[in-house]
């Protein structure tokens, strides 16, 4: 009788190894290309509302004919809260606008569909702005980040992610160089040096993060320090943003300001 305890419970504890085994190989299996493609189709599928709030810090510097002791200063920081509702899309958007060497100023912003509407600090009216007011706004990797992440524009890296389990979750890494800088740039066309000439990539990372249960993004991070030298000038570029995404479909409804829906009724 012992001997077929003991056969039952060698058995067992076999059976969960192997378990544990096959569960261990199946994640290890999991691609980068995996991640970003269930991310979309969850998202797609059952998102609907969302917080986020984007940093974006936009610096250049100009060194004309190599007088480094007068450089030219340029770039702004913007400071993005939003609420979001994707379908039909609805954005509300409260912005702290700080250029270089002017005074910061405050925006207000909000979304119907694909229309879009602004109303600088200390105005009155609301004013409707031209498509793809975003992106002029505040930049490519700011758009295609807000008011969610758009994983597509990343599909062309997905061999070269790196994938990493982390609490709650997992993240994707990526390490570009020079060789790399065509490929990004085509993605993003105003990150770098806007300047024609010879590129020096310093540092282009970025890193993904996703939510475990749900494969919804939760963070998006990117960091780029670029030079280019061009007819006797240096042009540098050093491009931060951290998005963080959270209420995934949990956030309170908001009304549109009545000038805004007289506007966007028309």
């Amino acid at each position: 009788m012992k001997k077929i305890i003991s056969a039952l419970a060698v058995g067992s504890l076999v059976l969960l190894l192997a378990a544990c085994s096959s569960s261990g190989e199946a994640q290890k299996k999991m691609t980068a290309g995996d991640l970003l493609d269930k991310s979309q189709e969850a998202m797609e599928k059952s998102l609907k509302a969302v917080r986020a709030h984007i940093v974006y810090d936009d610096y250049a510097v100009t060194v004309y004919d190599g007088d480094i002791e007068n450089p030219e200063k340029a770039g702004a920081k913007f400071d993005m809260k939003i609420d979001a509702f994707l379908d039909p899309m609805k954005v509300r958007q409260k912005s702290i606008i700080s250029p270089r060497g002017v005074r910061s100023w405050k925006q207000d912003l909000y979304q119907v569909g694909d229309r879009t509407f602004a109303k600088p600090e200390k105005e009155s009216d609301w004013e409707e702005l031209p498509s793809g007011s975003i992106e002029e706004l505040f930049g490519t990797l700011a758009a295609e980040s807000h008011p969610m992440l758009d994983l597509s524009k990343f599909k062309e890296f997905e061999d070269e992610f790196v994938l990493e389990p982390i609490e709650y979750g997992y993240a994707l890494s990526l390490s570009l160089d020079r060789n790399d800088y065509k490929r990004i740039k085509e993605l993003f066309p105003d990150i770098g040096p806007s300047q024609d000439g010879f590129n020096i990539v310093d540092k282009i990372e970025l890193v993904i993060t996703f939510n475990k249960s749900t494969s919804y993004v939760t963070s998006f991070k990117w960091s780029s320090d670029m030079r280019n030298y061009s007819d006797g000038n240096s042009y540098r570029s050093r491009q931060k943003l951290n998005a963080t995404y959270s209420y995934f479909n949990d956030i309170e409804d908001f009304s549109l300001p009545q000038e805004v829906s007289k506007i966007a009724a028309e």
